[in-house]
């Protein structure tokens, strides 16, 4: 959360990051009198330091029980279809 208007940042441009176009880090009050140099090396150290890794999406395996209860959900529609046409 984001409180007031006086909020400093750095907007880090090239990230050298395949995933991530840019970064934005906003500077702790006691930090913002710094020299502006220094703070975007620190800045890209920092960023230098994360590593992302996503995860690919695991299929979700199908149980036993999902398999029970897709088939009996299967049949009973079925049910409910033939009684509906024969009556």
């Amino acid at each position: 959360m984001l409180k007031g208007v006086s909020q400093k940042v750095i907007e880090v441009v090239h990230t050298d990051n395949r995933y991530f176009e840019k970064a934005i880090l906003f500077l702790r009050p006691n930090v913002q009198g710094e020299d502006r140099a220094d703070l975007n090396a620190q800045a890209g150290e920092y960023l230098g330091q994360l590593h992302y890794h996503p995860q690919k999406s695991a299929r979700k395996k199908c149980s036993w029980m999902d398999l029970v209860k897709f088939t009996g959900a299967a049949l009973l529609g079925a049910g409910a279809a033939c009684a509906f046409f024969l009556l």
